[in-house]
């Protein structure tokens, strides 16, 4: 690090995607990898215009009310709304160049499923990516990671991969971390066709919190001819 560089301050991480809607699995796995690797914040930062997935079955806003809803009893857990305020599409180099220019001295950490990881070479300017930040990929049990690098993802993890986690908050940026999780048989597509079908509120009740749920009744999100759309 450069002499006349800021200190380095405590991590952010950052957990991105569509969240519709904001599921257990996303506040399992959030919390728990904040508590895993001693990250003291991470925030669930809504996509507004998704370039890798369709578009969402509620509005921006309901989403982002929904997770502010989700996170609001879970501590160490945030929201950022910044793609949201964005008219650009959601690109992750656009969205961690405003982080950095907001914390510079900050480790910024971006939690990533693997399955997604594998294709990131494909990512709007991917190089830069790891000059903003760390990864942070989220492995599940008995994956076989190096069975599923194709040459160019091998390319990605050359020389980024560390087996520490300290470099995630002794530096600022240029790590790759991967981390086992406990899998979380739930997706927001399955909860949006389980609504539409009917489902009472105790079946969907395993599947995500009881406030979010009852927004999702009080707006009438997910009917059928939504739930079609995703």
């Amino acid at each position: 690090m450069p002499a006349d560089a800021p200190p380095i301050t405590s991590p952010l991480a950052v957990l991105g995607g569509t969240f519709d809607p904001v599921h257990w699995g996303h506040l399992r796995i959030a919390s728990e990898t904040a508590t895993t690797l001693k990250l003291p914040e991470v925030r669930l930062m809504p996509s507004k215009t998704p370039v890798h997935r369709a578009t969402p079955g509620a509005s921006s806003e309901q989403r982002l009310a929904m997770l502010r809803i989700a996170v609001a009893q879970v501590p160490g857990l945030a929201v950022d709304d910044r793609e949201l305020n964005r008219d650009t599409p959601s690109y992750t180099a656009l969205t961690l160049e405003s982080l950095r220019q907001e914390f510079p001295s900050r480790p910024l950490i971006w939690l990533i499923g693997i399955d997604a990881f594998m294709h990131i070479n494909l990512w709007y300017e991917w190089p830069r990516l790891f000059e903003l930040a760390h990864f942070v990929v989220l492995n599940r049990p008995g994956f076989a990671v190096s069975q599923a690098l194709s040459p160019t993802a091998s390319e990605v993890w050359q020389g980024r991969l560390t087996r520490s986690a300290s470099p995630l908050t002794d530096t600022t940026h240029g790590s790759i971390f991967l981390h086992t999780v406990t899998p979380q048989s739930i997706s927001a597509t399955a909860i949006r066709n389980t609504i539409a079908a009917g489902a009472t509120d105790a079946a969907l009740l395993t599947l995500l919190p009881m406030p979010v749920l009852a927004y999702i009744r009080a707006h009438q999100l997910y009917r059928p001819a939504q739930a079609a759309s995703g």
